[in-house]
């Protein structure tokens, strides 16, 4: 089994999302106990146990994952089971789901008030410098701001999150959500930054978790360099 993250995101009848956390899976070591990602360096053996025990549990034919780099790309997919190089993806096919890896950055799941599609960012201060989040919702202009649903996963907490002065002055219209530090660092509040910039596009459904990747149950890079990778996922129910 594959322990999940518990979380009251009101999403559509035809719409469902799962969030992992790390009190079961079959990762050991390092990366104990549910990674999902082939590239921190655990056996693709076992992290595809990890996939295919998931994909049982939600009863789902194929995840669709992305190559994340921090870039600002978003793609639409329309094939299932490919691995895509962007940080942001949606789609409108219903045998289709998608999924965001993380380990402090922020994984934020989308969809409408309709479930007309799904789609998935993996968010960190390079893909927020980057406009990642704007990039996302330019491709879908053509649907209403308010009509848009929002959940910002677990991420990295603004006392544990500290980052150089160099990192502040790129995000100067967001001053107000830094702290600098006795150690002359500045600590970020991610979190509330990605819910600044939905707001300043008119996007105000937003569900946040309050979660902190460095002190709860869940993957963190800066906890441990060497570590695994949580998922968020999202789908169109079968039934629907």
């Amino acid at each position: 089994m594959i322990s999940e993250y518990e979380i009251d995101w009101n999403v559509p009848d035809n719409i469902d999302f799962f969030i992992s956390n790390n009190q079961t899976g079959l990762s050991k070591g390092l990366y104990k106990k549910a990674n999902f990602s082939f590239q921190v360096g655990e056996s693709r053996q076992i992290v595809q146990s990890n996939i295919d025990t998931l994909k049982v549990m939600l009863n789902l034919d194929n995840i669709t994952f992305m190559n994340q780099t921090h870039s600002n790309v978003t793609l639409q997919v329309n094939n299932h089971d490919q691995l895509l190089n962007c940080d942001g993806v949606f789609t409108m096919n219903k045998n289709i789901s998608c999924a965001v890896l993380t380990a402090d950055c922020i994984p934020m799941l989308v969809t409408d008030k309709i479930g007309s599609f799904i789609g998935c960012i993996h968010i960190g201060w390079r893909g927020l410098k980057r406009n990642i989040i704007e990039n996302f919702f330019k491709k879908l202009s053509r649907r209403k701001k308010t009509n848009f649903k929002v959940l910002i996963g677990p991420c990295i907490g603004f006392k544990n999150y500290e980052v150089s002065e160099e990192i502040f002055h790129y995000f100067k219209d967001f001053e107000n959500r830094f702290s600098k530090n006795k150690s002359g660092n500045y600590n970020m509040d991610i979190r509330n930054i990605a819910c600044d910039i939905l707001s300043n596009l008119g996007i105000t459904d937003v569900t946040i978790s309050t979660s902190c990747t460095y002190t709860d149950d869940f993957y963190s890079y800066r906890r441990h360099k060497t570590t695994g990778r949580f998922i968020s996922l999202i789908w169109f129910k079968n039934d629907y």
